[in-house]
Order: C-alpha cells, then sequence, then structure tokens
C-alpha cells in the first residue's frame, strides 16, 4: 500500500495551496515518519466545493441505495484484504501495539462499512396518520449534505471509518481532517474508498492543524454538520463555533468512566476485563476505566491482583512480537501525563505501581509510561476528578452500593461506565442509575458498530454508530398529499362539520 502524504481533494492527491508541510513522528522512537501537507483554509474551501458539487450533481446522493450498499461492502472487503498492512501503519503512526491494530482497529474498520452497508438499505421514513382519512401524510429520510468530521489520533482509522460509512450510507458526501499527530491511515481510508468506486468530491481529506483546517472546517457555510471526536475543551470551541453559522454538531468528548466493583463479582473475570478496560490503546481510550470504584469487602482483594496484573503487563515497541503496551502518541502527550502523576504523588494517594517513564534502552528515544496505578485515592483529587487520558488508574474504596453510585456519578462526564458482579438484580439496578451513555456489565471497552455510542453532560452530544447513529445523519421530510377529488373537497367538508 502507498504511503500518501497529500491532499485528497475531488479524488486528486494535491499538494497544500502554500506546498507547507507538518511532520509525522513515530512515538516509539520520535523520528520523522512523513511529511504530509499542511491544509489551509483555501483548501478547506476547495475541498468543501468539491463535496457541495458532488452532492447537488447526485454523483453520490443520487445513487440508489442498494448501488450506495454495494460500494460500501466493497470497502469493507477491501479494508480486510489489507489488514495487516494497514495494522502495521497504525502501530507505528500511533504507538500501540500490532496485537490490538490488527484484532480491533482495522478490523472493526472493516465491519463498520460492512454493518452500514446493509443498514443503509433499511434507511425509510413512515407513514404518519392524519387528522382526516383523505390526507396522506408520510415522511422521508434524505442526506443533509456535506458532514465534516475532524478524527482523533487515538483510534484513528476506526473513527474515520466509523464516521464516513455512517455519512456515506445516509447519502452525504464528506470532508475530513485527519488528526494531526496520526494521519496516515486516515489518508489510506481515502485511497481505499476511491478504488471501491466512490466517486471523486463525495470523500475529501485535509490534513493540518486544528487552527487552520479545524476551524475552517466549522466556519465553512457549504459544511452544514460537524461531526468531531476529542476533548471536551476543543469540542466545546467546536461547538461555539457552530453557532455563528447555525450548523448541526455531534460531539463525542472525554471520559473519566468509572468500573464498579461490587462484593460478589467474579474476582478472576473482573481483574482481567478492568486491566483490558484500563490499558487498551495505552489508556489513551475516551471510554477507559480510570477509576475503579470498589466495594470495601473486597477492596483489599481487588487492589493485590489489579496491581500485579498492571505490572504484568509486556510494555515493548509497537511492532515487537508479545508487545502488550506501546508508546503513547506524543512527547507533548507524555509530559501532560507525567504532570498529572507528579500531582498524584503529591496527594494523600499512594502510588502502587508504575509512575514513571521508561528511559532505558530500547525505550530511550519514544514516549514509554508503564501501567501506572494510584490507590486509596481522595474522590475530590486532582486525578481522581480530571482526564488524564494515559495508563493512570485510581483505585477508591467505597462502603455499599449507594455510595459506589454516588461516587460514579460524582463526575463531569458521563461517557461510560461498568459493573463487575454475578447479581444480575443488582446490576439492573446500578445500572439504571448510571448516568453514562454506555454502562456494560462484566466487560468494558467494547464498542461494536451496531450500539449507538456517546456520553452524558460533558463526553458529549449525539450519537455515532448503530441505527440511531446513521438516523443523525439525515433529516426528515414530511409530505402531504391530497386524496379528495375534486380538489379541496375537504375544506367544504370541514365547514359543513364545523357548522353542524
Amino acid at each position: 500500500m502507498k504511503l500518501r502524504n497529500k491532499l485528497f481533494i475531488d479524488g486528486k492527491w494535491v499538494d497544500a495551496s502554500d506546498g507547507k508541510t507538518l511532520p509525522v513522528i513515530d512515538p516509539s522512537t520520535n523520528s520523522e515518519i512523513a511529511r504530509v501537507s499542511a491544509g489551509t483554509p483555501d483548501d478547506v474551501a476547495k475541498a468543501a466545493e468539491a463535496a457541495r458539487r458532488c452532492f447537488e450533481s447526485g454523483a453520490w446522493s443520487g445513487l440508489t441505495i442498494l448501488q450506495r450498499s454495494e460500494i460500501l461492502n466493497r470497502v469493507g472487503l477491501l479494508i480486510r484484504e489489507r489488514t495487516r498492512e494497514l495494522a502495521e501503519l497504525e502501530s507505528r503512526d500511533v504507538g500501540k501495539p500490532l496485537c490490538e491494530t490488527l484484532n480491533f482497529d482495522i478490523p472493526g474498520g472493516g465491519q463498520t462499512f460492512s454493518y452500514f452497508a446493509g443498514l443503509a438499505v433499511d434507511l425509510c421514513g413512515q407513514t404518519i396518520p392524519a387528522p382526516v382519512n383523505e390526507v396522506l401524510n408520510y415522511t422521508v429520510r434524505e442526506p443533509i449534505g456535506v458532514v465534516g468530521m475532524i478524527i482523533p489520533w487515538n483510534f484513528p482509522f476506526l473513527v474515520a471509518c466509523r464516521k464516513v460509512a455512517s455519512a456515506l450510507a445516509a447519502g452525504n458526501c464528506v470532508v475530513i481532517k485527519p488528526a494531526t499527530w496520526a494521519p496516515l491511515s486516515t489518508l489510506a481510508l481515502a485511497d481505499l474508498l476511491a478504488e471501491a468506486g466512490v466517486p471523486p468530491g463525495a470523500v475529501n481529506v485535509v490534513t493540518g492543524t486544528g487552527s487552520a483546517v479545524g476551524a475552517a472546517m466549522v466556519q465553512h457555510p457549504m459544511i452544514h454538520d460537524i461531526s468531531f471526536t476529542g476533548s471536551t475543551e476543543v469540542g466545546k470551541t467546536v461547538m461555539g463555533g457552530c453557532v455563528g453559522p447555525l450548523k448541526r454538531c455531534g460531539l463525542e468528548l472525554g471520559g473519566k468512566s468509572p468500573a464498579v466493583v461490587l462484593p460478589d463479582c467474579d474476582m478472576d473475570e473482573t481483574i482481567g476485563g478492568t486491566l483490558f478496560g484500563a490499558y487498551l490503546a495505552q489508556g489513551e481510550c475516551c471510554c477507559a476505566a480510570t477509576r475503579m470504584l470498589v466495594h470495601e469487602a473486597v477492596y483489599d482483594e481487588f487492589v493485590e491482583r489489579f496491581v500485579a496484573g498492571s505490572k504484568a503487563i509486556r510494555v515493548g515497541l509497537p511492532l515487537a512480537e508479545g508487545t502488550q503496551h506501546g508508546a503513547l502518541i506524543h512527547k507533548e502527550h507524555l509530559a501532560s501525563v507525567l504532570r498529572f502523576v507528579e500531582a498524584g504523588k503529591k496527594s494523600r494517594a499512594r502510588l502502587a505501581c508504575g509512575g514513571s517513564a521508561l528511559t532505558q534502552p530500547p525505550f530511550d528515544r519514544g514516549n514509554f509510561l508503564p501501567p501506572t496505578v494510584f490507590v486509596d485515592v481522595a474522590p475530590d483529587s486532582v486525578i481522581s476528578r480530571e482526564e488524564i487520558f494515559g495508563p493512570v488508574v485510581i483505585v477508591t474504596k467505597a462502603r455499599d452500593e449507594k455510595e459506589l453510585v454516588q461516587l460514579a456519578n460524582d463526575s463531569n462526564y458521563g461517557l461510560a461506565a461498568s459493573l463487575w458482579t454475578t447479581n444480575l438484580k443488582a446490576g439492573h439496578r446500578i445500572a439504571a442509575q448510571l448516568k453514562a451513555g454506555t454502562v456494560w456489565m462484566n466487560l468494558h471497552n467494547f464498542v461494536f458498530a451496531t450500539g449507538p455510542y456517546g456520553g452524558y453532560k460533558e463526553s458529549g452530544i449525539g450519537r455515532e454508530l448503530g441505527r440511531e447513529g446513521l438516523l443523525s445523519l439525515t433529516q426528515t421530510k414530511s409530505i402531504m398529499l391530497s386524496l379528495y377529488d375534486p380538489p379541496f373537497q375537504w375544506y367544504r367538508d370541514a365547514a359543513k362539520e364545523e357548522a353542524r
């Protein structure tokens, strides 16, 4: 697969309008992998105009649902055929272990295209009962137009697939801004979309910074909807920018997800599941299980086993066999995570493992932080309340079920939560009380294309994935037809009824 590093506009690979480029850095070595075009607001305008022309011409939106479905299925097949190449590219670009990109990120992207290819054929309106039988009222679902997409750096390929597949399935055209720190797999996806038969202009990719490209997308009048995944702070700025042009906005934002451990849990299952929930993608995951809230009856056992499990995770170079935990995305991000670690060390919490960047070969040139656990953490501490976005987990003790729920909900975030129990009654009872967009029972960090995904509170607005995610990328048109003959007879009939 050819490494792409230019902008993809109207079906062509082109340089940025001013010719400038940005480096792409390997997180495991901090060496340059490639340079990509640094898009400008002028490039965003060209991409938006290309998408609008494609939409208005019907080159994509005018295809039948079955035709669009066939092309999307082809994209899914191409992804499956090139899983290994894409997985290696993603691991180099993001720093996560090859075992993750090979088994989760890339296959998940292919499955997402296949799912929305099938769901697209079920995109339909409904018949509405009218006040009089002689008026037919029905609705149709129509595409919005041009959707702007801003992709995060932690799961760039998978998130791009989720956004693009659903938008295209609904008949929209798109302009994509890949993550500044990890753009390569999104550019590779554009290649696959073109190969599968997506027409020129339906998908456009403009690499660059958020201040240049992202801000221009938010403001451009030919982009009718913004789909953003990233931090809550930036999400608020994006939403504010959508107010002036009055465009739609979907936000999947930060999280501080709790894992609620009850005394009747299966401890083997709980330890394995919470380790996966905490450290998938080095903890650089919006819905990561970063707050372990544990009933006092099993607190000591949980701490002992969770810390032992954290220490046993194999940190290594992303492409090395056996690596379970790779490099953080960027040296600036590593520095940010370490500042939180220092705040934790200065608090009343106890550092149980990790807490220092690895500086010995082969880790000395990269951004490596091993799994880090703080125990006996106060609920009001900085590390308990702020999203760290790294492999840093806090463990807090609770007296009973009531306190577990109170601690779980005591957060500005509400993206996800998990429950660990063998008691179905308790599980469903607590799930109903948790303020989160996704609640897992006896698992964590499982997000599939088939189910809606999004957050409560400061974790976002709207839902992606599932039927709800597809419908959010359409608009409803109500159509009414008089069945009276002669025309307008119903007015006279209504007048007679009123006179009576």
